[in-house]
């Protein structure tokens, strides 16, 4: 690397662009140091220029064809809105459905679950296990569960 300069750099730059030497430049770079590097750096930055793959732009197909692509998800996204909000709103309308049903008739389904608790076998075993005050909280806190359960489930497989 050369460190002096030389007040031809610019036209042995433009030479190697253009391709075209005129006799007294080729003559010039011959015997100077400066230029002779610059026509080396030149002709290796042009080298690998015309190596590099030139980018691939994408056809008028193409772009028409994503674009329509991209259209018909859009329409399906804003036609699933209002499913996915009834989806999310599932599990609220489901306790609201639970909390209803145990305030308007929690004392049927009490005393039928109780009733039906101490009538068989299974039901003298659990009274004996635990006082009987105890069963219907556990009764309604197994089928809230339940529910809980079910309605994640459904959340699940609908979002799959």
């Amino acid at each position: 690397m050369t460190d002096d300069l030389c007040p031809r750099e610019a036209e042995v730059l433009r030479a190697c662009e253009s391709g075209m030497w005129p006799a007294d430049l080729a003559d010039h770079v011959s015997r100077c140091d400066a230029c002779r590097e610059v026509q080396a750096v030149a002709r290796v930055l042009r080298e690998a220029v015309d190596a590099e793959d030139a980018a691939q732009l994408p056809t008028a197909h193409d772009i028409w064809w994503r674009a329509q692509w991209q259209a018909r998800q859009e329409a399906r996204a804003r036609a699933m809105r209002p499913l996915d909000r009834m989806e999310r709103a599932e599990p609220l309308v489901a306790l609201v459905a639970v909390v209803a049903l145990l305030v308007l008739r929690g004392d049927v389904l009490l005393s039928q679950l109780t009733g039906w608790a101490t009538s068989n076998s299974t039901g003298q075993v659990l009274q004996a296990v635990m006082p009987p005050a105890l069963l219907p909280v556990l009764l309604v806190g197994a089928g809230l569960g339940a529910l809980v359960f079910l309605v994640g489930i459904g959340a699940v497989l609908a979002n799959d």
